[in-house]
């Protein structure tokens, strides 16, 4: 059977008398009780079995897997009545009944309080940096989580801050208090990322001043606050109930800040690489608007360059043909005047004109001025001296000159 040890005896004869209750009482009424003798020869077999001195005494207020054997006896006047007996030990609890009825009355008080605590209030850091650590004034706690953090402070990858405390002892209590209360002035003025409350293991009643009231209330106050206390089969304390995150171990409890600074770490990497393909593509996507619009713009550039060249022609065209038809007019308006002057010439005389301006060796030699610029016709040897260039059309083709007048002298 599972029974609590509520007290133990020593018998005047050789034995003890052990009382026993109910393991986890069922209801708040008071419970049954049983009493069992444990004489010397079950305490010879349970130290063979142990393999070590085995103290009866160091059973009060310890749940056990105990075998008994009871018996009915008949009592004179009083009825009946339930004897037992020890007769075999199989499995002593290591954590007494008494603290483990302190932290659950801890934890039913600070949950009648309403202020949230536990997991629930982490809050992973987005840059851990500075973390204060509350440790043991002795024993190997703060060497521990040292031995894992200190080559990132001496990177100054993070800051710790030392707060010396201590667990055991009457003024254990008070010292703890006043610890977090200069971790709280630590983050009102750095922001702590985190908060470490460490020591090494331990007797299990060392741990009752992390199971007070007075503690867990102070506690909650910390910003995510990590707990590593003693180690794997220490008994959780109400300040491990209170904690964001309770590890086994000081080493485990700075392998954590360790694993959140790594993580940290990631996501930068991660960030920076979105950053860099994110700039990437937006200068990839404002090069590409860029070359478009510049080809866009030489295009427009090209279409106009083409159309006032179009234009140009055109109004070359039409300056040309203003030319030509003036020219005709005139030479028509000449003509005809010459035609009315010399009307009684004979016709002998008007063949021979006729054959002049008709020889083929004058024809084959005349030639259209033309001003390369504006594209006026010159018929003035007076309009060709004041222009650059000109262009000679002749039947056969066109040529372009540079005018430089030169004085011509004859001897």
């Amino acid at each position: 059977m599972s029974a609590s040890v509520l007290s133990v005896e020593a018998t005047s004869r050789d034995g003890f008398v052990l009382l026993l209750g109910e393991a986890e009482a069922a209801s708040r009424s008071e419970p049954p009780r049983l009493e069992a003798h444990l004489g010397e020869n079950e305490r010879t077999a349970i130290e063979a079995e142990l393999g070590r001195p085995f103290d009866p005494l160091s059973l009060i207020n310890r749940r056990i897997e105990v075998a008994i054997r009871c018996s009915l006896r008949q009592r004179f006047s009083r009825g009946a009545t339930v004897q037992a007996k020890v007769i075999g030990l199989y499995a002593i609890g290591e954590i007494p009944i008494e603290l483990e009825i302190q932290r659950e009355e801890m934890l039913r008080l600070l949950q009648m309080d309403g202020v949230r605590f536990g997991p629930s209030t982490w809050k992973d850091p987005e840059e851990p940096y500075h973390v204060a650590i509350i440790a043991s004034e002795v024993g190997d706690a703060l060497r521990d989580v040292e031995h894992v953090l200190k080559p990132l402070e001496a990177l100054r990858l993070i800051a710790l801050h030392r707060i010396r405390a201590s667990f055991e002892g009457p003024s254990a209590e008070s010292s703890l208090i006043e610890a977090m209360a200069k971790a709280e002035a630590l983050h009102a003025e750095h922001g702590l990322s985190a908060t470490l409350i460490v020591r090494g293991g331990g007797p299990a009643s060392s741990f009752s001043p992390l199971n007070a009231w007075a503690t867990a209330a102070a506690a909650r106050r910390l910003p995510n606050l990590v707990v590593g206390l003693g180690h794997a089969a220490t008994p959780r304390t109400v300040l491990d109930e209170v904690a964001g995150r309770s590890v086994p171990t000081p080493t485990a409890a700075a392998m954590l800040i360790r694993d959140l600074m790594r993580r940290t770490a990631i996501r930068a990497d991660q960030a920076l690489t979105a950053l860099t393909e994110a700039i990437r593509d937006d200068v990839a996507a404002d090069a590409s608007i860029r070359l478009s619009r510049a080809m866009m713009g030489f295009e427009e550039a090209a279409r106009l360059c083409v159309t006032n060249a179009e234009q140009q022609l055109i109004k070359v065209g039409l300056t040309i043909e203003r030319s030509l038809l003036t020219s005709i007019a005139a030479h028509a308006e000449t003509a005809a005047r010459e035609e009315t002057v010399d009307g009684d010439k004979g016709d002998a005389e008007r063949l021979a004109d006729f054959d002049v301006a008709h020889d083929p060796v004058v024809e084959a030699g005349l030639a259209m001025v033309i001003e390369a610029e504006t594209g006026f016709v010159m018929t003035k040897a007076a309009d060709a001296r004041l222009a650059n260039r000109l262009i000679l059309q002749f039947p056969d083709g066109v040529v372009g000159v540079w005018n430089h007048p030169t004085p011509i002298t004859t001897h």
